[in-house]
């Protein structure tokens, strides 16, 4: 009898379930995570690293490959992660099945210093179940699988596994109660913290009421006695305002001191306005760790170039140092490999935030097919009811609506800074703001010009 054609199709379904169903898995979240067996490493001394090795540590296997279009643009978001957590207790490593000469030019090329794994055989390809690229598994500290996604969504699961307070009040408290340690490590550990995670428009008024105690008075305490005679005392003189930032600095000198804390949280919590604690957080960065000699050489040695132009944009170090880093030839090389690409992605975050989230798109057509084009957005987050865009992303990096304008700002910093290295030039660090500005304006002027001013479309 010969099949009908519903009966191949059905066979041809069937087989194909029992093929999925037989390829590999990727480990549930809870599990134990499956051994990890590369042939080869880069960047790494010493034994091979294994998950009995790394025990007590929280493990992040980075599944990718050079030739992976979204691999390849979510490695600086790797890097990132390697760098800010590594002395946390993070270990990153990157594993492509691809031999070590073909991720070497590759690796050298764009200053990555990550662990990197040549998985030829594929052994813990298989072991994971890897069967999309770029894939994320983050391993906790009693080698079981804490996490599986994408790079984009690994920070929020390390930061878990590792312990960390994620929210900026949260480390806020933690770097002001830091204040009274006399290890210096520990005080820059949780002002480091503060930077990565403090926000331009931080309510620190919601913050400093959450940090006062909570009013209390003992059963059959008498109410405060009224003046002599009934009358009433006169006003006193309203006092001159203090600026939140210096309120701020004056609790962290009083932290330990619970009464004077607590008279300074209540001017705080009176503050009317959003608080730009980025702003107090480098501020402090800049008082307490100044950019030196030392810490260049040691960035320098390590080929940690980002966290140079990252230091000098910031941290306000002097001419010696400038001058210093102006006469290294492997960080001028790295800035002329990477102005353009950061110049581009601070314009494409221009445009995400006065047309995406402004909800102000081009109205015509063949103008708005261009400008997404140009955009170049590979991902988005949406609001838990599906309503509102909460952020972007671009080149491997996230862009959330709130905090565009910063993400713009620092960009275009890092371009100033990596213009004049690249032509070995000490950067202009005292008119940074200035030209930050000028740039921010010309790129807007030609957006204007190419697309049109963003005029935001009311919904019906």
């Amino acid at each position: 009898m010969v099949p009908t054609r519903e009966f191949r199709v059905l066979a041809s379904v069937l087989f194909a379930v029992a093929v999925a169903a037989q390829a590999p898995q990727s480990p549930a979240v809870g599990t134990p995570a499956p051994a990890i067996t590369v042939a080869d490493w880069l960047h790494w001394e010493g034994a091979p690293p294994t998950l009995e090795s790394c025990k007590g540590k929280v493990v992040m296997l980075e599944f990718w490959g050079t030739w992976c279009g979204p691999c390849v643009r979510a490695m600086p978001a790797i890097q990132k992660l390697h760098d800010r957590y590594k002395d946390r207790g993070l270990v990153v490593l990157a594993i492509s099945y691809e031999p070590k000469a073909t991720m070497e030019p590759f690796l050298s090329k764009n200053a990555y210093t990550m662990p990197v794994g040549a998985d030829t055989e594929k052994k813990t390809v298989a072991a994971y179940g890897i069967r999309s690229w770029p894939t994320t598994i983050i391993i906790d500290k009693e080698g079981l699988i804490a996490h599986v996604g994408s790079p984009y969504d690994a920070e929020a699961a390390v930061e878990k596994a590792l312990g960390l307070e994620a929210g900026p009040a949260a480390v806020l408290t933690a770097y002001l109660g830091s204040l009274k340690e006399t290890d210096k490590a520990k005080k820059r550990a949780a002002l480091e913290r503060l930077l990565e995670k403090a926000a331009p428009d931080f309510d620190i008024a919601s913050w400093a009421k959450s940090q006062l105690p909570a009013e209390t008075q003992s059963e059959g305490t008498p109410p405060p006695a009224a003046p002599p005679g009934g009358a009433t005392p006169a006003a006193k003189a309203p006092a001159k305002p203090v600026a939140a930032d210096e309120l701020l600095r004056r609790c962290g000198a009083a932290w330990a001191d619970a009464t004077q804390r607590t008279a300074l949280l209540r001017q705080l919590a009176e503050q009317p306005t959003a608080f730009d604690l980025a702003s107090f957080a480098q501020q402090a960065m800049v008082k307490a760790f100044p950019f030196e000699a030392a810490e260049l050489q040691t960035l320098l040695k390590d080929k940690k170039y980002a966290a140079v132009v990252d230091a000098i944009g910031q941290r306000a170090p002097a001419a010696a140092v400038l001058n210093a880093a102006a006469k290294h030839a492997d960080l001028a090389s790295f800035c002329k490999a990477r102005i353009d690409e950061t110049k581009s992605l601070a314009k494409r975050a221009l445009m995400a935030q006065l047309w995406l989230f402004a909800n102000a798109l081009p109205k015509d057509e063949v103008l708005n097919r261009q400008f997404q084009s140009e955009l170049a957005m590979s991902g988005a987050s949406m609001s838990k009811d599906r309503k509102t865009l909460l952020g972007v992303l671009l080149g491997g990096e996230q862009v959330h609506r709130d905090h565009a304008d910063a993400f713009v700002r620092s960009h275009l910093l890092q371009v100033v800074v990596m213009g004049d290295l690249a032509a070995g030039k000490p950067p202009r660090v005292k008119e940074l703001p200035k030209v930050v500005e000028q740039s921010r304006s010309e790129i807007v002027a030609d957006l204007e010009r190419r697309f049109g001013k963003p005029e935001p479309q009311v919904a019906k």
